[in-house]
């Protein structure tokens, strides 16, 4: 469990319970988000190999850091379920290390656990949802 004296992996992560409002794609990752219904299955299939996670109470979801303009994941923007973010304008709330509640790292970030390989991910989802497969 995170501590308040948490020492952020990266420069863009606040310290402490604090949260940064952060323009998606400005540090080199890029967000596929599902609501949590449908992410918790997600992530529970993917296991040790997600990357970074944010859970978003209040909205009921689940935003995982992917690799900008992740060719496995393009065919899921059609789903109005998924939300794929990046170099659009859009923005996320990153949380600090220490926030527990709202808006938190369902998993943290650290040094050697950042992005999620979409392909895994896209592979995940499909097996919860296999008409989604490309």
């Amino acid at each position: 469990m995170p501590t308040e004296h948490a020492t952020p992996p990266y420069d863009w992560v606040p310290p402490g319970s604090s949260m940064n409002w952060v323009r998606v794609g400005e540090f080199g990752w890029h967000t596929l988000t599902l609501p949590t219904d449908l992410g918790e299955p997600v992530l529970a299939a993917l296991r040790h190999t997600t990357g970074a996670v944010i859970q978003e109470d209040a909205d009921h979801r689940l935003s995982w850091l992917i690799e900008p303009k992740a060719p496995a994941v393009e065919h899921l923007h059609e789903r109005a379920e998924v939300t794929l973010s990046g170099d659009d304008g859009s923005f996320v709330f990153v949380p600090g290390l220490a926030r527990t509640h709202l808006v938190w790292w369902r998993v943290s970030p650290t040094a050697d656990r950042l992005l999620t390989p979409a392909d895994q991910l896209a592979g995940a989802i499909a097996t919860q949802c296999p008409e989604w497969a490309p």
